[in-house]
């Protein structure tokens, strides 16, 4: 078996918590994770000074790599990416927006990851209660659809609440989520990010990135999960 690595962060545009826009930071502190898969959010393009999904890309070197963006109020390219060292067998774009609230999209992919596929679900969710009850049943929809798979679903939720309607929905699914606090990265009081991944038992180990807490208002989030054997399935 095969120790794969997860990360899930929401980079807010490179503008780190001491007020430097500083991309070359967060493609440092990704390098150096050394994830296998990374769902990166809030990515801005050339108009705001850097071609962010490049940066993000060099960061990985060699990776496959699916982008979703928006089109929103503001100037410019912005959305996120997933980032896959493993060869992305198909991918679509799942349409989460909501009324006049900020568009919003989820990457639904499947990589080739060692031991058999797995399913890579990353989005970025509303602020409302009543987008996300939506959004996230389009996700639970995505899931229900495919019950053996294995399935890694990942990104900024933004949902806090223990008893709240990711929770609710998602990890009788998936099983437990995690619990990490990410949000505001100076001092985390809130699991905004959030990583699933089924099947459960097969999760080894998550953690917060504290070290990262200057360069984004999320901290990095990451997950390790060994491959499915081939002998057992």
């Amino acid at each position: 078996m095969t120790v794969i690595r997860a990360l899930t962060w929401n980079i807010h545009g490179f503008l780190g918590q001491d007020g430097r826009f500083d991309p070359e930071r967060v493609h440092r502190i990704i390098r150096d994770l050394n994830p296998d898969i990374a769902a990166i959010q809030e990515v801005v393009g050339p108009e705001c000074g850097v071609d962010g999904y490049a940066l993000l890309r060099s960061a990985m070197p060699g990776a496959h790599w699916v982008t979703a963006n928006v089109n929103r109020k503001i100037k410019g390219i912005y959305g996120q990416i997933l980032l896959s060292r493993f060869r992305v067998r198909e991918s679509i774009k799942v349409e989460l927006s909501v009324g006049n609230r900020e568009p919003r999209r989820a990457i639904d992919a499947v990589v080739e990851a060692p031991g058999g596929p797995t399913r890579v679900i990353c989005t970025h969710l509303g602020l409302a209660g009543p987008e996300r009850r939506f959004q996230i049943g389009v996700l639970c929809g995505l899931v229900d659809a495919d019950p053996h798979s294995d399935i890694l679903l990942m990104g900024d939720i933004n949902d806090w609440r223990r008893d709240g309607i990711a929770e609710r929905r998602l990890s009788p699914l998936l099983g437990p989520g995690t619990r990490h606090r990410t949000f505001p990265a100076a001092c985390p009081v809130l699991p905004l990010d959030r990583i699933w991944f089924r099947p459960h038992q097969r999760l080894i180990g998550t953690r917060v990135v504290r070290e990262a807490g200057l360069a984004s208002d999320h901290l990095p989030l990451v997950a390790d999960f060994v491959s499915r054997s081939p002998t057992t399935g």
